[in-house]
Parts: structure tokens; C-alpha cells; sequence
């Protein structure tokens, strides 16, 4: 599954003019991903956190890393407008609806025009998901209810996709043609 995450991350990577801002990067298992952006910007809660992402990029790359704890959902320090492309797994399966709806719209100052958010989240339509909500490890969400939660932020949504179960993801998008990183939804057509 790593694999395809990177590969879906990789098509957002097309410029080297803007940032990137990944939001709980726990151990930095897919923080190294973002090194052709301009700057990364990682926010976490944690404070102990940021060595072992740091320890992740060669010494030369440290000079483009920029670290952030955070409260809850604030994305005040990041600069307005300068990231197009925002990632986050195995996070928002933790936030309660109101807590993921509080993000976005925080995010919508820190995107461009144009800029993407490729975010895991939990499907309790699934089975696995439901399991993990029901023993309070995840919060309970679903599909329509991120769905709704996204356009009432002011995003479009581009995809609402599954890798395997526990797996859901959306990217969605801010309005505006500022990117230079065009995504496109590629799917296999079966007759």
C-alpha cells in the first residue's frame, strides 16, 4: 500500500514553486516524499515527533524543513497561500466531524488557489472502520457525511477512494486555477 500512496503523492509533486504541508507526520513514514516542494511544513500536536521526521531527509534538505506544533486544528503559522498541496494519514481517523470541518477550513487560508488536501479517513460503512470506531480507537464518519463536510468547507471533490479496508481517502480541492499541479483521476473502464 506504500507504494501506491507514494505514487498518488508523486502526482501532485510537479512544482517546485510552492510547499507542501503534511499534517501528523508520526514517524515520517511518508514525510520523505515531499522533497521536490519548495519547503515542507509538518504540524503535529507532538513536539517529540519532529526529530524523527527530521532524521528521515539528508542534512543538506534540512534548510527546507519547517516544524509546527499545533492545538487541535490551528494552522496559524503556516504562511497564507503558500502550500498547493496539504497530506495527512492516519490522522483524521481520529478527529470527530467537527474537529476534521475546523481543519479545512483552516487549511482553506494556507492552499492556493487551486491547491489539493489528500486526506485519510474512516468509512464506517466498512467493516474495518466500524470495528475501530466501535472499540473508540477511530471516530465514527462516513463517506456522505466527509463528502458534505468537504463542499461545506468550500472544496470540490475530486476523489473519494479506498486502497483496502481502513484505507479511505479523499482529495479534494480549493478553488482557483493557481496550481501548476494538475490532478487526474485515473480509473480502468470495464465494459
Amino acid at each position: 500500500m506504500y507504494a501506491t500512496i507514494q505514487r498518488k503523492i508523486y502526482q501532485f509533486a510537479k512544482t517546485h514553486k510552492f510547499n507542501s504541508l503534511e499534517i501528523g507526520p508520526g514517524n515520517g513514514v511518508f514525510s520523505k516524499e515531499f522533497r521536490s516542494w519548495r519547503k515542507n511544513f509538518f504540524l503535529d500536536i507532538l513536539p517529540g515527533i519532529e526529530s524523527k521526521v527530521r532524521r528521515r531527509f539528508h542534512p543538506a534538505h534540512q534548510k527546507n524543513i519547517v516544524w509546527f506544533t499545533t492545538r487541535k486544528h490551528e494552522c496559524k503559522n503556516i504562511p497564507q497561500n503558500s502550500c498547493n498541496f496539504v497530506f495527512s494519514w492516519d490522522t483524521f481517523v481520529f478527529f470527530t466531524r467537527i474537529h476534521i470541518k475546523r481543519y479545512l477550513e483552516n487549511l482553506h487560508n494556507v492552499l492556493i488557489p487551486g491547491g489539493y488536501c489528500f486526506i485519510h479517513y474512516a468509512d464506517c460503512h466498512f467493516d474495518y472502520d466500524l470495528h475501530e470506531a466501535k472499540r473508540g480507537y477511530w471516530n465514527y464518519n462516513t463517506k456522505r457525511e466527509m463528502t458534505q463536510i468537504i463542499k461545506n468547507t468550500g472544496y470540490e471533490v475530486i476523489e473519494m477512494g479506498q486502497f483496502r479496508p481502513g484505507a479511505n481517502y479523499f482529495i479534494c480541492k480549493k478553488p482557483g486555477n493557481q496550481n501548476p499541479a494538475l490532478y487526474k483521476i485515473s480509473e480502468i473502464t470495464i465494459d
